[in-house]
């Protein structure tokens, strides 16, 4: 007779569970963009964060029939800097017949911009403004860097045109009724004339 030995397997032990993986906390970044109407403090203080050279002089109130709110003077780096608010966009524009599309004209800054209700001159105003020269002209970038977030679009009058972030194409938006299909216009059939 044959004998069968039987010898017991260990059952191998189940692979560790891992360890459920959490998905990391979504990082919401706040929307720096002002409203209109921004004030000329927010603007002054955005500039302070961005890390430009900036001191400020002083600052103007304007009176009760000015079109503008408050003027703050200061300087970035040697050159001037004026942060002035308009009570909204609308005075801003017709008080300084903004057109962009002017070179900016003798006695005014070599860069101007304009977003919202807010008016930003950056460098001399006296006589007719000339090219700044290329450390100028890098100061202005960093300046229209620093405003573009929150005032966009900027729209610019400078001597020598500074890069900002273009306009995305606005879409229109969907018609809140379908229109109606005209019915097509029937026309009647002739009556057959009875026959005599």
């Amino acid at each position: 007779m044959i004998a069968f030995t039987l010898t017991a397997c260990a059952a191998s032990a189940p692979p560790p569970t891992p360890a459920p993986t959490v998905a990391p906390t979504p990082v919401i970044t706040p929307d720096p963009h002002l409203t209109d109407p921004a004030t000329a403090d927010d603007v002054v203080r955005a500039i302070g964060s961005s890390g430009l050279p900036l001191t400020l002089t002083n600052a103007i109130g304007g009176e009760a029939s000015s079109p503008f709110i408050k003027r703050i003077n200061g300087a970035l780096g040697d050159w001037p800097l004026v942060v002035t608010q308009y009570k909204d966009s609308a005075g801003l524009r017709a008080a300084i017949k903004w057109d962009p599309t002017k070179p900016p004209a003798d006695g005014s800054a070599p860069y101007v911009f304009v977003g919202l209700n807010i008016l930003i001159s950056f460098g001399p105003t006296s006589g007719k403004p000339v090219a700044p020269d290329p450390a100028r002209q890098a100061e202005a970038q960093s300046l229209a860097a620093a405003l573009d977030p929150l005032l966009w679009p900027l729209e610019q009058r400078s001597i020598t045109p500074i890069l900002t972030r273009t306009a995305p194409t606005a879409t229109p938006p969907p018609s809140a009724a379908p229109k109606a299909t005209p019915k097509p216009k029937v026309t009647p059939k002739p009556k057959a004339t009875p026959k005599p």
